[in-house]
């Protein structure tokens, strides 16, 4: 009872954005911004989002393998679209991410281990993309473009933030930070402690896997970049780009990936993005439209996941007293 009424308060969420964006803007407004996209256009962000989830299988398979999991590649990118599915139709990352970790450990590989693998991907990304937003802010600050409450607040959380994740990887590449942190939580009354424990050394990079920062590393960097560039051809697509305004997508979409984080309902994330590029000087209406096309290229390319998901038939049991979760559809 308690999933259903937050599922329904998300839906009504939802529906009470979109009524707030139809009348403050006006449908015939939207419709027709819409219907000045260029289509070529947007069919290359489809493209370009499908190969950024290719190679984001790609790097969540080396994680898997440093953490002693070998997945095929199709096992692999069955569950990794399977995540996307659940990341755009359930509200945020979480649940992607736990569909992901729950058929690991149906597959009777280490669940613990899965967690660590996925929760390093995830890092990865937001690492990659909080790069990203950092070096547009420097630049923009640069030149003396921040300003304004909204735009200096922004750049603040930004910078904030990327030295979180800076702090972060110190610690998972660390062995000095990362002795301090597990005396830290051995001292401290924390419940679940040796599960907290394990979590925690799962989650460190182990000597012999740093090689592997490098591959990761590279590898988020480009599937971010591609990310960022399904935004920006959904504004080519309407006419938005130009040479004095390209760098606020390397600033306001990675704010919007940390959104993500949060479960928002659906038009949220859209309504904010909007709002941060029609401050930057991006026209109102296109702005927003420029945004929920984005997530529409994205909702598209993680479709294949769902029709995965009920192809695969997946009904999870407890087995007697062991309380085992089986798998009585085909395997993946």
């Amino acid at each position: 009872m308690k999933k259903t009424i937050i599922t329904l308060v998300k839906l009504a969420a939802t529906a009470a954005i979109m009524l707030f964006i139809i009348n403050k803007l006006g449908l015939r407004k939207i419709i027709s911004t819409i219907a000045e996209a260029q289509v070529k256009w947007l069919l290359g962000g489809v493209v370009i989002f499908g190969l950024s989830a290719l190679l984001g299988v790609a790097q969540w398979r080396v994680l898997l393998q440093t953490k002693g999991i070998d997945l095929a590649f199709g096992r692999a990118c069955k569950l990794y679209f399977m995540g996307m599915f659940f990341n755009n139709f359930v509200f945020g990352f979480a649940a992607g991410d736990a569909v992901r970790v729950t058929y690991i450990k149906l597959g009777k590989e280490s669940g613990k281990a899965g967690i660590a693998a996925t929760f390093l991907d995830r890092f990865a990304g937001l690492w990659a993309m909080m790069g990203f937003a950092f070096a547009g802010s420097l630049f923009l600050l640069n030149r003396g473009l921040i300003e304004g409450k909204v735009l200096s607040t922004a750049f603040l959380s930004l910078f904030g933030t990327f030295i979180l994740f800076c702090g972060i990887l110190s610690f998972l590449i660390s062995r000095r930070l990362q002795k301090i942190m597990l005396n830290l939580i051995n001292r401290l009354p924390i419940p679940k402690k040796e599960l907290v424990l394990t979590l925690v050394r799962q989650t460190i990079i182990e000597t012999r896997h740093r090689g592997h920062i490098a591959r990761v590393a590279a590898l988020s960097l480009l599937i971010q970049f591609m990310r960022i560039g399904v935004h920006v051809l959904c504004g080519v697509s309407l006419g938005l780009l130009s040479a004095a305004n390209f760098h606020y997508f390397f600033i306001f979409v990675p704010i919007l990936a940390i959104l993500m984080i949060i479960p928002l309902p659906f038009g949220a994330k859209e309504g904010i993005g909007g709002t941060l590029f029609a401050l930057a000087g991006f026209q109102g209406e296109a702005a927003l439209v420029m945004e929920f096309l984005a997530s529409i290229v994205g909702i598209l390319v993680s479709s294949i996941g769902g029709v995965l998901f009920l192809a695969n038939g997946f009904i999870p049991q407890k087995k007697d007293s062991n309380d085992e979760i089986i798998n009585r559809s085909s395997a993946l």
